[in-house]
C-alpha cells in the first residue's frame, strides 16, 4: 500500500512512469529553509550526522502537540547518538511568527523549518500533520515513514504505546538493520496544497508564468555577455539547465545574496523569488519544463544593452597598471598605486569598477592617499588606513553617493588599491579601469564610513558555529545608508542590530547564509536616523568544519588576517553624519571616516 502511495506521488509530481524504483521514489533532494528563528538549514550540510528526523507540524493540531512529548524523549535518547530533529511547518495558514508563538506557548524546542512555497512537503509525499520521516543523510533517501508510535489516533489515546516506530526505526539505522516496512499511516491533521492542484490541473504557462519570473529575477546576470555563466537566451537553454534550476532555487543559491524577509528594514533592488514563484518554477520544471503549445519564445526577442559603466560615461577613467595572473596558486593581496594627476580638489558623487577578467579578480578596494602622506604608496603590508571611497567584489557595484551627497579628493591625491586575485586554472592579465563621476560643485552633505568588526578572535578547528560579534558607536546623529557583511570561506551569517540611546533595538538586516563569492552592500530603501549613542551591532558565525564546503583547511584554527586563509568579521557601514557639509571640512572641522585597512 505504501509503495503504492509513493508510486502515485511520483506519478503526480514528476510526470514520470509507474516503472520508478523503490530507491528512486524514496530519493530526497537537497534543500534550504530558515527556521521560525530565522536561522539557516540545508539538509546536506548535516551530511555527518548518521541519521535525520523530520516530523511535520502544524499549528493547532492536537495530534502534534500531544506526539510531541514523545518526541522529545527520543531526541533525548537519540540525540548524542549522532541523530539531528527538525520539525517542517508547510500550513499555508500559518506563517513564521505563529509558529514561533505556538512553539513557545507548547514548548516545541525543536528547529521548525518553515516551508512556505510546500515544496519541500511536496517532496516528501507529506498529506498529514505528524507524521515522521527518517532521512540517511549520507544516501539522501527517506528510509522511515510514519507515526511516532501508536498512542495517539483520531479524538482517542492510549495511556501507554505498544508500537514504537520512530524509536525502533532510529534504533534500526543506528545498528546497521533494516528498518520494518510494514508501517501504518500516521494520523494527523490533513494539509491542504492548493498550489500543486491547481497546477496539476492547469498547466504552468512558460510564456506567461515562468519568462516574467526570470525576466525580474534572473536574465539581468544570465545573458549573452552578462555576468552568469551561461544564457537564458531561449526556452531550449531554460529547459536544459532547468534541473539545475530547480536545484539551486530549492537550496537557496540563488537568486544570490538571499536576506530574511521576515526581519529588518526594507532593502533597495533586493532580488527575491517569491513563494508563489517558487511553486510556479518547480512544478513547471517538474513538469518537463515544456513550451506553450503553438506560443512564441519571449525569452529569445529579448535584447540586452550593456554599457561598460552602467552609470553612463564617467567624468575620469584611470586605467589600473596591468596585472599578470598565473593559472594556479595563492595570490597574496596586491597594492597597486595609481596616479590621478589633480590639479584641483574634486567631490566624487559614485565610482565604478570595470575588472579586466571577472574571472579572476575578486576584489579591489580603493583607499585615498592625501597629499600629505608620503608614506601611503609604499604600505604593501595591509596596513593602510586611508579612507576608502569605494570597491569591487561580486554583487557590490558600483558605489553611489545618494541624497547630494559625496567625498571629498583633494589636489595632489592618489589612489591605493588593494586588489585580491584567484587564480581560474588559465594564466590571464588582468587591465581594470576605475571611473569617476565628478560633482559640479560642492555636494550638500558628506559621505562616510563605518565598521562593526571584531580583530581579535581565534576560530578553533572543526568549530561548526563559531560566533562572533563587533560593534559600531555612532558618537554624532547620522543617518544609516547601507550596510556590507564581510567575512572569508568559513563566513556562516551575519545580522546588524541597532541598540538605541533608549533601549530599544530592532534587528536592520539578517543574511542567514553568507556568501563570500557574492559580497552585497545591502541600501537601504530610506535612511534610517541613528540618534546619537546608538550601537549597531554585528552578530555573525564562523564554519570551520569540514561540513563548509568552501573551507581550505578544517583541522586547523583561523586566526584574523587578510588572506583568505585567514578570516575577517566585518559589518561595513555607509553613514552620512549630521552636520558633516563641505562648509564643515573647510572650516576644518574633519568629516567622519571608516579607518578600515581592507575586506
Amino acid at each position: 500500500m505504501k509503495l503504492f502511495k509513493f508510486a502515485l506521488f511520483c506519478l503526480a509530481t514528476t510526470g514520470a512512469s509507474l516503472l520508478c524504483s523503490a530507491a528512486e521514489l524514496s530519493k530526497v533532494g537537497d534543500f534550504a529553509l530558515l527556521d521560525q528563528q530565522g536561522k539557516f538549514h540545508q539538509l546536506s550540510w548535516y551530511g555527518d550526522q548518521k541519521a535525520i528526523v523530520i516530523f511535520i507540524q502544524g499549528n493547532g493540531c492536537p495530534i502534534v502537540r500531544n506526539g510531541v512529548p514523545t518526541l522529545k524523549e527520543i531526541r533525548d535518547e537519540f540525540e548524542s547518538q549522532g541523530v539531528t530533529f527538525f520539525m517542517l511547518n508547510p500550513q499555508m495558514q500559518d506563517n513564521r511568527e505563529s509558529i514561533a508563538k505556538e512553539a513557545e506557548e507548547f514548548g516545541y524546542d525543536f528547529p521548525i523549518l518553515v516551508d512556505e512555497a510546500q515544496l519541500v512537503a511536496e517532496s516528501l509525499g507529506v498529506d498529514r500533520t505528524s507524521e515522521s520521516f527518517v532521512i540517511d543523510p549520507k544516501t539522501m533517501t527517506v528510509v522511515f515513514r510514519g507515526p511516532i508510535d501508536d498512542r495517539l489516533g483520531y479524538e482517542s489515546q492510549r495511556r501507554v504505546a505498544k508500537n514504537h516506530y520512530l524509536k525502533d526505526a532510529l534504533t534500526a539505522v543506528l545498528s546497521g538493520q533494516a528498518v520494518a516496512d510494514d508501517i501504518p499511516s500516521a494520523p494527523g491533521c490533513l494539509i491542504n496544497f492548493p498550489s500543486r492542484d491547481q497546477h496539476r490541473q492547469n498547466k504552468v504557462s512558460y510564456a506567461k508564468d515562468i519568462v516574467p519570473i526570470l525576466k525580474d529575477n534572473c536574465v539581468s546576470c544570465h545573458h549573452d555577455g552578462g555576468i552568469g555563466p551561461w544564457s537564458m537566451s531561449s526556452h531550449a537553454m531554460v529547459q536544459g539547465w532547468s534541473k539545475m534550476m530547480r536545484e539551486v532555487v530549492m537550496t537557496r543559491r540563488m537568486p544570490p545574496g538571499q536576506i530574511d524577509p521576515h526581519v529588518g528594514k526594507p532593502i533597495e533592488d533586493m532580488v527575491e523569488i517569491t513563494a508563489a514563484e517558487k511553486q510556479l518554477l518547480v512544478h513547471w520544471i517538474d513538469a518537463g519544463a515544456t513550451i506553450d503549445d503553438g506560443a512564441e519564445d519571449p525569452l529569445a526577442a529579448l535584447t540586452f544593452d550593456d554599457p561598460k559603466y552602467s552609470l553612463g560615461e564617467p567624468d575620469m577613467i584611470f586605467k589600473v597598471p596591468a596585472q599578470s595572473i598565473p593559472a594556479t596558486g595563492v595570490i597574496d593581496y596586491r597594492y597597486v598605486p595609481v596616479e590621478l594627476n589633480l590639479d584641483k580638489d574634486i567631490w566624487v558623487r559614485a565610482v565604478e569598477f570595470i575588472p579586466g577578467d571577472r574571472q579572476v579578480l575578486h576584489h579591489v578596494i580603493a583607499y585615498l592617499a592625501s597629499p600629505a602622506d608620503k608614506t601611503v604608496r609604499g604600505r604593501q603590508n595591509g596596513s593602510a588606513r586611508g579612507a576608502s571611497i569605494g570597491g569591487f567584489a561580486p554583487g557590490r557595484q558600483p558605489d553611489v553617493f545618494r541624497d547630494n551627497s559625496g567625498r571629498l579628493v583633494r589636489k595632489g591625491s592618489n589612489l591605493l588599491l588593494q586588489m585580491h586575485y584567484t587564480t581560474s586554472g588559465k594564466a590571464t592579465v588582468d587591465e581594470t579601469e576605475i571611473g569617476l563621476f565628478i560633482y559640479d560643485k560642492p555636494p550638500a552633505y558628506i559621505m562616510a564610513g563605518g565598521v562593526a568588526g571584531q580583530r581579535r578572535f581565534l576560530i578553533p578547528a572543526n568549530a561548526k558555529e563559531h560566533k562572533l560579534e563587533g560593534e559600531q558607536l555612532i558618537e554624532r546623529d547620522a543617518y544609516l545608508y547601507s550596510m556590507m557583511p564581510h567575512m572569508h570561506f568559513r563566513g556562516k551569517n551575519m545580522n546588524y542590530t541597532a541598540v538605541y540611546p533608549d533601549g530599544r533595538s530592532e534587528m536592520l538586516l539578517s543574511v542567514p547564509k553568507y556568501e563570500f563569492n557574492w559580497q552585497f552592500s545591502y541600501q537601504l530603501k530610506d535612511p534610517l536616523f541613528l540618534p546619537a549613542g546608538t550601537r549597531l551591532v554585528a552578530n555573525g558565525a564562523m564554519d570551520n568544519s569540514d561540513r563548509n564546503r568552501f573551507n581550505p583547511d578544517p583541522s586547523k584554527p583561523v586566526h584574523f588576517g587578510l588572506q583568505t586563509k585567514h578570516e575577517m568579521f566585518f559589518g561595513f557601514t555607509t553613514l552620512r553624519y549630521v552636520g558633516d557639509t563641505p562648509e564643515s571640512l573647510l572650516a576644518d572641522k574633519p568629516p567622519s571616516r571608516d579607518g578600515v585597512a581592507g575586506l
